[in-house]
């Protein structure tokens, strides 16, 4: 079987960690079938560059990750509209470039509905073929900076417009799940979580001097509450002196000079932005994790930070409460700073309740590259099969 999935989000020159996530999917489902990978970087910015290169990656991966070069007028509203009408145009006729070099593909899979699956549509109803969605958004809450409620009509109507049509959409959580049932006259639904590489995320024992917390995200983001975590740890800290908190991902400057107007800045740590490797290599250092996003689908890191066995204490954001249960974690309601720090101060106090090693073994049951991919590819099947039947 040969697929094509066209992605709006996929780590490229300009955002390497951009959907890493679908990436890491990409991997594991290109172990059972062929994979073809299109993705054209179109942030709304001029990129003088050249045409990316076509990567091959153990015969069954292939990226073709292509730049769309703009350069603007200077009116905005003719150069929004002769952005899209260019752009449209572009991935187009990229789209049938790779279609006349490598045939057409049995299935299109896209990832994020717009702009992808814009294209998915016209391609499909051309190839005679049936596409499926995957939604790793969290923006479907009204909390959200971005909300999918908030945004314009425009918008609303060509995600609509993707979703009714899919043979099948999927999202890696019931929650985000249950939302796009009442949204969108979906045809079928499937929840397939995301992949973790668990050669990197795995338990090993730690005896830490003292308890190290880890939270792990892009910290600049509204949605990661940040200063919520500082403070709750402000207030942790004048019960429990006996911690500190490494913080991993890119940050703010604001948020550095927060911890040090606390007098924290000797327990919690920036450590910027690293590598996915050095990730796990961090987690597995760690005692416990901590997350207090305001909004979420099914966060890749509440998945690895379960794998290395760490017990969580995070918001009840999204589908998080789907992997958090009595056995790994406790769950806080979003924005209550408070329960956050009696949360955390419980966790410590009854840390010696939680079995890392089963916190662990459960979690690599769950969403190992194996079990996901085959899930995936399992849906491919059911997806062909049926519309093989519907045709003959």
């Amino acid at each position: 079987m040969q697929v094509l999935w066209l992605t709006s989000w996929y780590p490229n020159p300009y955002e390497p960690t951009n959907g890493d996530f679908i990436k890491r999917q990409a991997e594991a489902v290109s172990k059972i079938v062929l994979v073809d990978v299109i993705h054209v970087v179109q942030a709304g910015i001029e990129l003088h560059t050249k045409a990316g290169a076509i990567h091959e990656r153990e015969g069954n991966l292939r990226e073709i990750i292509q730049s769309f070069p703009f350069k603007k007028w200077g009116i905005d509203l003719i150069d929004k509209i002769r952005y899209n009408i260019k752009y449209h145009i572009f991935i187009r006729n990229l789209i049938n470039s790779y279609a006349a070099e490598f045939g057409r593909p049995q299935l299109i899979h896209v990832h994020i509905p717009v702009k992808a699956g814009l294209h998915a549509l016209y391609f499909a109803d051309l190839w005679g073929i049936k596409y499926l969605v995957t939604e790793h958004a969290s923006h479907y809450t009204k909390n959200s900076h971005d909300s999918f409620f908030n945004r314009s009509n425009f918008y609303k109507r060509n995600v609509f417009k993707v979703m009714k049509d899919a043979s099948t959409v999927v999202s890696v959580s019931n929650a985000v799940g249950s939302v796009l049932k009442q949204l969108f006259p979906i045809k079928n639904y499937q929840t397939i979580r995301n992949t973790v590489d668990i050669t990197l995320f795995n338990y090993k024992p730690v005896n830490n001097k003292i308890f190290r917390w880890i939270h792990v995200s892009s910290m600049h983001n509204y949605q990661k509450n940040i200063y919520g975590i500082i403070n709750a740890f402000t207030e942790l800290n004048k019960q429990h002196t006996d911690w500190e908190l490494i913080m991993v991902g890119p940050c703010k400057e604001e948020q550095k000079q927060k911890v040090v107007e606390a007098g924290l800045a000797d327990k919690i740590i920036f450590i910027g932005e690293v590598d996915y490797k050095e990730v796990a290599e961090q987690m597995q250092q760690a005692n416990a994790f901590v997350l207090f996003s305001r909004h979420e689908n099914f966060p890749c890191v509440i998945e690895e930070a379960l794998c290395c066995g760490l017990p969580v204490v995070t918001s009840n954001a999204g589908g998080i409460a789907e992997a958090i249960n009595e056995t790994n974690g406790l769950l806080v309601d979003i924005e209550n700073t408070q329960a956050l720090t009696i949360a955390m101060l419980s966790l410590m106090n009854h840390y010696a309740d939680y079995n890392r090693a089963a916190i662990a073994k459960a979690a690599i049951a769950l969403y190992n590259k194996e079990t996901i991919a085959q899930q995936i590819v399992e849906l491919y099947k059911q997806i062909v099969e049926l519309y093989k039947e519907v045709i003959n």
